[in-house]
């Protein structure tokens, strides 16, 4: 498994996770639907089971209404090609015949697949 360096994580800690989704009056079940996460996987981020990365605090930021914040904005768009390129990306994801994977790979590609689609949801909206 590759090292995932600190960089990679928030400065977010549970407590913080859970102000926030409360300040924005949404259960634990109505965020992780919007993350793109399952509701067991969230609590685990507010809990404090599991570590918040720098993805996750920025998309809870966004849904929280944070689209003017730097720290939130994109850097760029996506070019249709890009756009194009990232869809058949995830139909490969989600067609390719699952008995072919072990569980552990299974459950990295639903991940990936899930990140993906909370990410271009975030591009997708500075496109407009």
């Amino acid at each position: 498994m590759p090292y995932r360096g600190d960089e990679s994580y928030s400065d977010w800690g549970a407590s913080d996770l859970r102000e926030q989704r409360t300040a924005i009056k949404m259960t634990k079940r109505a965020l992780a639907e919007e993350l793109g996460v399952s509701e067991r996987q969230y609590a685990y981020y507010e809990s404090g089971h599991t570590k918040i990365d720098k993805t996750l605090q920025c998309a809870v930021r966004w849904i929280a209404g944070g689209k003017d914040d730097e720290d939130v904005k994109s850097q760029g768009t996506l070019t249709d090609f890009q756009k194009e390129r990232i869809s058949r990306l995830l139909n490969a994801i989600h067609n390719h015949p699952r008995h072919d994977l072990n569980e552990m790979t299974q459950k990295i590609l639903s991940q990936s697949a899930e990140e993906i689609s909370v990410l271009t949801k975030m591009l997708g909206a500075n496109n407009d």
